[in-house]
């Protein structure tokens, strides 16, 4: 049973404050804003800001610029058959991608051809001349090279795990930025040659 009790000090009496302090500032009204109001705020800025972007994602323009934008970048360069290059003079061309895999392009002419990202795996590239050509990213895996012409070609990149180098011209500050220079040779067609 609760029954009332009256407090034993009587000068310790609450009064209900009826006027705010004197001193106290007063706060601003974006400060006794709801977190619901701030949260559509939010969301208001973040519409205004994108629909100038999600209008030309669902746009129907199909454009190449349009696609060209938005699509993952592809192997850019022709793939060549033995067919197309028995005949072929590669200096100063531009093979930036290109596919020769598994070709014979013995004695061939590469002098300053642009061939940054080409693919040669496989290939048979005895006695071929790359001087000066830019070979930056190329992939020379498993290919045959000896007594190949490399001075002044730029390697940066070029991956020539398992490629026989035997005998090629070349210059140590070029091989030093290619991939699996000294790399053992895993072609068994260098030996058929």
């Amino acid at each position: 049973m609760i029954s009332h009790v009256a407090d034993p000090d009587p000068a310790r009496t609450t009064k209900p404050m009826t006027m705010p302090f004197p001193d106290e500032p007063k706060g601003h009204w974006w400060s006794r804003m709801s977190p619901w109001l701030w949260g559509l705020l939010a969301l208001a800025v973040l519409a205004a800001t994108q629909v100038p972007r999600l209008s030309h994602v669902f746009s129907a323009d199909s454009s190449p610029r349009a696609v060209a934008a938005t699509s993952a970048p592809g192997l850019s360069g022709v793939a060549y058959s033995q067919a197309m290059v028995e005949s072929m003079n590669f200096a100063n061309t531009d093979l930036r991608g290109a596919r020769m895999v598994n070709l014979d392009l013995r004695g061939k002419e590469f002098r300053g051809v642009d061939a940054a990202g080409a693919m040669f795996s496989g290939s048979l590239l005895d006695g071929a001349d790359f001087s000066g050509a830019d070979l930056r990213g190329a992939d020379f895996s498993g290919a045959c090279l000896q007594g190949s012409d490399l001075t002044g070609a730029k390697l940066a990149g070029a991956n020539f795990t398992g490629a026989d180098v035997a005998g090629t011209s070349t210059n140590h500050a070029a091989t030093s930025s290619a991939l699996g220079w000294n790399s053992v040779v895993t072609s068994s067609r260098c030996a058929q040659s």
